[in-house]
């Protein structure tokens, strides 16, 4: 719908550029105008409505049985879609547009046409304030498409051990030990989730002589935590709280420092989404 209304909005447009023969800037502002009357049309989309709401940050949504509640949120990340892919397409327009504008304030200016530069400034601070609502109308679009995904994925997602890309890393009776030497690597490949903050937990047992440091890394950012002797068998630790910038980007493991022979014996490793 939102790109029908957007094809017929251009054609028309079009239609009535050719019979009015107006010059390049008149043209331009009108296809503006249109671009932001659709976009406000769009915005009043995201408040209140009968099935669902904006309250803080996060979707709610009514009590729908379990196929409706699927096919409303399928419909609701399409026009999500459309609508950032709508403002995604139109940014570079307007922002040359403001380009030139500017360059007509300068060109009126040196030729001491004050008020037609004094228009051309008007106009560029108008279309800069329209500018500014479609970021913030983009901002939303994204927090709200973040925050359907992040509902979407369990409360703990498992790596599982038997999965991991080992490096001086041994699998053994389905643990992931022998992480003998500073370097020692076990990685996984994410699976699509959502980026943001999460929890970073794991199951293992440490004998007195072993323990270290062991890093955490994701693409970007990593978090380290001291491994501890576990004295009543395998105990569960959170290593920190690591923000996920490639949802299926790579996950790994390092032994950074060993006190003597191995880091630990690595029983399950999980994530939970730092929001739930």
């Amino acid at each position: 719908m939102a790109h029908q209304l957007w094809t017929h909005g251009i054609s028309q447009l079009h239609d009535r550029t050719d019979k009015m023969h107006v010059n390049h800037h008149a043209g331009r502002l009108m296809w503006l105008n249109r671009v932001f009357m659709i976009f406000h049309q769009a915005l009043n989309r995201f408040f209140i409505q009968k099935k669902s709401w904006w309250l803080s940050g996060l979707i709610i949504l009514p009590s729908f049985g379990q196929a409706e509640e699927i096919a409303f949120k399928a419909h609701l990340i399409s026009r999500l879609k459309i609508d950032r892919h709508m403002i995604e397409s139109s940014l570079e327009p307007i922002k040359k547009h403001l380009l030139d504008l500017t360059v007509l304030e300068k060109q009126r200016s040196s030729q001491r046409d004050y008020e037609g530069a004094l228009a051309a400034l008007k106009e560029r601070k108008r279309i800069e304030a329209q500018l500014e609502q479609l970021d913030r109308l983009m901002v939303l679009i994204i927090t709200r498409q973040e925050a359907i995904q992040t509902a979407e994925i369990p409360d703990k997602i498992f790596l599982p051990l038997e999965s991991a890309q080992l490096n001086g890393v041994r699998r053994e009776s389905g643990e992931l030990s022998g992480w003998n030497l500073p370097g020692s690597t076990a990685s996984w490949k994410l699976p699509n989730i959502p980026s943001g903050g999460y929890e970073v937990f794991i199951r293992y047992r440490c004998s007195p002589l072993e323990g270290g440091v062991l890093e955490v890394k994701e693409s970007k950012f990593s978090i380290t935590s001291q491994i501890e002797t576990t004295l009543k068998g395998p105990q569960q630790k959170k290593l920190g709280t690591l923000k996920i910038t490639t949802g299926n980007g790579p996950f790994t493991l390092t032994g950074k420092t060993l006190l003597k022979g191995n880091l630990m014996n690595l029983l399950e490793l999980w994530l939970i989404p730092a929001n739930h």
